[in-house]
């Protein structure tokens, strides 16, 4: 199946996902060869970049004029730099202990140090409202962070005058703060004291799919029929490899739960974001593609070792095919591991058993 060109007014949406947006990278690699090779924002018909911290700093060096191959590099230093290996005097299979011991006296696995240094090479000291006039309003960046004070999500966006003075770095990394993994980004306002934000996919828009349709649709007015989105996910672990990885659900311990836990939030979020474009925004013409890769075995978010990179490639180059292809979700199941197609029919199969209920007691009722 050839590559399905885009509508003249298009989103990027990319989940949250740490070293795993080198999958995203490479993929957009494949998008960007489709669209005549030059840069993403160069591309007239991308209205809108929406990501949750992995990707918060795709979107961040899309629109600071990077092509997707510059990230794609960027992603292997990043990951070296900010995520170092534990230390090497420890047994492999005492790792996970030596993390969750050191974690009872620390506030994070790792410091931001390395991470701002790394994103200053990137954006420097621009903020977003200088990034606005920059890309001239023409792209709406949307980068997702959690406002920890009041316990949900705020977006932090290019073009809304109220986050101008946020600075990219700052946004990214706010985005990017996973819990236990790196620490809290706190910002002094004047009118409402210290703030302080944490990583996007803490709230329900790890994937941010939905707040690019909106975008598109009510902020910016383009007719659903005018409009794609084009979402991507950094892995889906499948059923039976989940329980393998973590085991039976019925001998998890507290601990696992603690660990554990998140991972459910965080799948149902991402998926409840697909769902909700398809049922209110597909069926007004609204041209949606979800591309996620299906996986047999997790990668920590933090794991920069070179089996995870080498993995990661084969993902990244695998996805961009499937870009070329047009195999998405909603394009054949087996492209769909969330298992949306299945969710959607089920609850249109609902509703239906649900009126024809109703149809049959007013029928009753209505007999004299």
């Amino acid at each position: 199946m050839p590559f399905k060109p885009l509508n003249e007014n298009t989103g990027l949406a990319i989940d949250g996902g740490g070293i795993k947006g080198l999958i995203i990278a490479l993929a957009l690699e494949a998008l960007e060869q489709e669209l005549g090779g030059k840069p993403l924002i160069e591309q007239p018909q991308i209205k809108v970049l929406a990501g949750t911290s992995t990707g918060a700093i795709i979107g961040a060096g899309l629109c600071m004029g990077l092509k997707a191959a510059e990230i794609a590099k960027k992603y292997v230093t990043l990951g070296q730099t900010v995520f170092p290996p534990p230390p090497a005097w420890i047994p492999k299979n005492l790792i996970a202990l030596w993390t969750t011991i050191s974690g009872l006296f620390r506030t994070s696995r790792f410091s931001s140090d390395a991470f701002k240094q790394e994103l200053l090479k990137v954006t420097g000291e621009i903020t977003m409202g200088e990034l606005n006039e920059r890309l001239k309003g023409r792209v709406t960046l949307i980068i997702t962070v959690v406002d920890i004070n009041e316990r949900r999500t705020h977006f932090v966006k290019s073009t809304d005058p109220q986050d101008r003075d946020w600075k990219l770095w700052q946004a990214v990394m706010a985005s990017s703060a996973a819990p236990t993994v790196l620490p809290v980004v706190s910002r002094d306002q004047p009118a409402r004291g210290t703030r302080y934000y944490t990583d996007g996919g803490v709230g329900s828009y790890t994937n941010p799919a939905l707040v690019a349709a909106r975008e598109l649709t009510e902020w910016r007015g383009y007719a659903p029929s005018t409009t794609s989105v084009i979402s991507f996910g950094t892995g889906w672990v499948l059923e039976d490899a989940f329980v393998k990885s973590h085991g039976a659900p019925s001998r998890w311990k507290i601990l696992d739960w603690a660990f554990n836990a998140p991972l459910m939030i965080i799948g149902d979020g991402a998926r409840s974001q697909s769902l909700e474009i398809i049922t209110n925004y597909v069926q007004r013409g609204m041209d949606f593609r979800r591309f996620q890769v299906a996986m047999d075995e997790d990668i920590g978010l933090d794991d920069a070792s070179d089996a995870a990179l080498a993995r990661l490639q084969e993902l990244g180059e695998a996805l961009g095919i499937r870009l070329q292809n047009n195999q998405h979700a909603l394009s054949d199941l087996r492209f769909d591991p969330e298992g949306l197609i299945t969710a959607v029919r089920n609850y249109e199969a609902s509703i239906a058993r649900t009126q024809a209920a109703t149809k049959a007691i007013e029928g009753v009722s209505e007999k004299p």
